[in-house]
């Protein structure tokens, strides 16, 4: 339940935790970001133009919010089920080089 509201409240902080921050937690603050700085400034009375209202500009933020939260709750999800090691698990079905495998490279180095 924590990790559900601190993803609700502020997902890259809910993210950051399980590491790969440039990776996940990065994309998820900017989104999230962009929602807080859409909300104040619909709050504020400022208009995207003639395209949305105040309230439009507010709601398509909220918008943004919400996929900040869905995408963090889903890596959350997504490394908790790797570190469990359940049956669908990316973790334990890792496909290893067989050895006697040649270089993919070999070819592109002998021909120079």
């Amino acid at each position: 339940m924590k990790r559900t509201l601190l993803a609700l409240i502020a997902p890259p902080a809910a993210v950051s935790h399980y590491g790969s921050a440039a990776s996940t937690a990065a994309p998820i603050g900017v989104f999230w970001l962009a929602s807080l700085a859409g909300i104040g400034y619909g709050v504020a009375g400022g208009t995207l133009g003639s395209l949305v209202g105040a309230g439009g500009l507010v709601a398509l933020s909220a918008l943004l919010w919400l996929v900040a939260t869905v995408w963090a709750r889903l890596v959350i999800r997504g490394v908790e089920s790797d570190l469990l090691h359940h049956q669908d698990s990316t973790h334990d079905h890792q496909v290893t080089p067989r050895s006697d495998e040649a270089d993919p490279f070999s070819q592109l180095r002998s021909e120079s």
